[in-house]
């Protein structure tokens, strides 16, 4: 049950809907978004807007200690048309205050950049973190892969669409409320016009991509493909919490090692609101898979 703290820190913050038109939506976003980035974290440095190819870059956020880093990627939410690693920066700082090296990676976003450009950004990014962490002091051996929302979807279609080789170098995924299964999460949402929008947007209208295993990693979930996957349900989120529950059936059929929690009375994208006693007992939860694991 959700907790009376939970529900009055609920209770306070403002209701996110996605409506309108793509460019209606990233501005109540980034409106939104000021009320989750208050009180970074302390941490060694934030280098912002770091280059990793032509049209791509990142924020870096380094953690304190001399000690060498394991290293996240971090792949921010936002229906693959907005988001970015400013708006995930607090998210993302609290992984660099836990020890690790986050790349919050600003993928390029649709309809600019439609499918596949944020899953090819997502790939070379694994490989480019490989080779280039220890410009930080940062472990290119130990990696994690994970984000929220659409993050979650590019991290899993990266693991599920690279060549084994890249795929070998990430020892583990975290995954809050992802979308895995387009046509299902598109069926069950029909009354958000939001939502429709976004994966319409994603993959430029054309709704045969979503049978597409890139597009759909549930589809592309096999015994050996994935490393340990930590996934987080929210428990009042009936966009979303559905693939969640249905990658963990799709990961026990596959004998694929997994944790899932289902965070009761939370909504989507509550690993941003880091006030609520869910969202802290879920960060407990994987901060003791990561160091199990990465």
């Amino acid at each position: 049950m959700i907790s009376e703290h939970d529900r009055r820190v609920l209770g306070r913050l403002p209701g996110w809907n996605p409506a309108g038109d793509i460019a209606a939506q990233r501005r109540a976003w980034e409106e939104l978004a000021v009320v989750y980035n208050h009180d970074l974290p302390a941490i060694g440095a934030l280098e912002e807007n770091v280059e990793l190819r032509s049209g791509l870059c990142a924020d870096v956020a380094v953690p304190k200690g001399a000690a060498r880093h394991p290293v996240v990627i971090y792949l921010h939410g936002g229906g693959w048309a907005f988001g970015s690693a400013a708006s995930f920066r607090k998210l993302g700082m609290q992984f660099a205050e836990a020890g690790y090296l986050t790349i919050i990676l600003n993928y390029r976003l649709a309809p600019e950049h439609p499918f596949p450009a944020a899953l090819e950004d997502t790939v070379f990014a694994i490989g480019w973190v490989a080779d280039n962490a220890r410009r930080w002091n940062g472990d290119g051996r130990r990696i994690a892969i994970g984000g929220d929302s659409a993050g979650a979807n590019l991290a899993v279609s990266a693991l599920t669409s690279s060549a084994p080789e890249l795929r070998s170098l990430v020892q583990a995924a975290v995954l809050f409320y992802g979308v895995y299964d387009f046509e299902a999460t598109a069926e069950r949402n029909r009354s958000i016009p939001g939502l429709q929008r976004q994966l319409s947007t994603y993959v430029s209208g054309i709704e045969s991509l979503f049978d597409d295993p890139r597009v759909s990693p549930l589809k592309a979930v096999a015994p050996g493909i994935l490393p340990p996957c930590f996934i987080i349900g929210a428990g009042n989120d009936p966009w979303c919490l559905p693939d969640s529950l249905v990658l963990g059936q799709t990961l026990s059929a596959a004998a694929s090692p997994y944790e899932l929690h289902v965070m009761e009375g939370m909504p989507h994208g509550f690993m941003q609101m880091s006030a609520l006693e869910g969202c802290c007992a879920a960060m407990r939860l994987m901060w003791d898979f990561l160091a199990r694991n990465v």
